[in-house]
């Protein structure tokens, strides 16, 4: 049975760390705030308090990162020093992990990491980040990347659509949606699960994978489908489109021959 450790148990990390459990993994899981501590071990996640701020800090830290697998689920934070900060929070980890018996990482990344230059991008694409988390997210990276001490796969997800998480509500509340053409790059939070999964079977290590649903939406797709499912009036929608990408997942068929349970993002609404 491996030992699989969940760095940040949130949208993503906790029912993450549940699936996991329910096929056999014994799964540590990291929180920041003492009160989920007790929800994490409510649901058999052996729960660890760490925080990165940006050194690491947390009683029995050591002990957490000793496991098969660790998954870093930490998104860089919106500050005015995000790129080094974030940078800081991840070789604060890397300490703890050089000196563990973990040797195989996934890092969750972004398709921020990409640049709207309108046209189509797949894992061997160029990154060509344009806003600062995705220059954060890009050098964090190739630092795990570059460090032999451990395996990194690391998993480029699109925008996360799932339960209590749904872009178009704050879309929708204004009356005008503008470049309602531009397409849009979507993942439903069963699909992120499904495909960190498929790495762990599968043993796919030192790779770079696109998270991104098959069908790629417009804005005027999404939005209309979610304004209809969540009784809303349908905003106005002003053609057009502006610089955009349309970000190809060619690594889930030919490493994980993975079938997405949601390859039209619409079907999840």
């Amino acid at each position: 049975m491996k030992t699989i450790s969940i760095l940040g148990c949130g949208w993503l990390g906790l029912p993450l760390a549940e699936s996991l459990i329910k096929d056999g993994y014994s799964v540590k899981g990291s929180t920041t705030s003492d009160l989920k501590l007790s929800l994490l071990q409510s649901k058999s996640i052996e729960a660890y308090k760490i925080v990165l701020n940006p050194e690491l800090t947390g009683e029995n830290s050591e002990q957490f990162f000793n496991s098969d697998v660790l998954i870093i689920n930490i998104p860089p934070i919106r500050r005015d020093d995000i790129i080094e900060y974030h940078f800081l929070q991840i070789e604060s980890v890397v300490k703890y992990l050089n000196s563990s018996t973990c040797k195989k990482i996934i890092f969750i990344s972004s398709t921020s990491v990409y640049g709207n230059k309108n046209n189509e991008v797949d894992e061997d694409s160029k990154t060509l980040p344009e806003t600062l988390s995705g220059e954060a997210l890009v050098i964090v990276e190739n630092y795990l990347r570059q460090n032999k001490n451990f395996d990194t796969t690391i998993i480029r997800f699109g925008g996360l659509i799932g339960p209590d998480r749904n872009p178009a509500k704050y879309a929708l509340s204004r009356s005008v949606i503008e470049y309602s053409d531009t397409p849009l790059n979507l993942i439903h939070l069963d699909d992120c699960i499904g495909i960190i999964k498929s790495v762990l079977v599968k043993d796919v290590w030192n790779e770079i994978i696109n998270g991104v649903c098959e069908y790629h939406p417009t804005r005027r797709d999404f939005y209309s489908k979610s304004a209809e499912k969540l009784s809303l009036p349908k905003p106005e929608f002003k053609d057009g489109k502006e610089p955009h990408k349309i970000v190809k997942s060619k690594k889930i068929n030919s490493l994980l021959n993975y079938q997405f349970k949601f390859p039209n993002p619409l079907d999840s609404l």
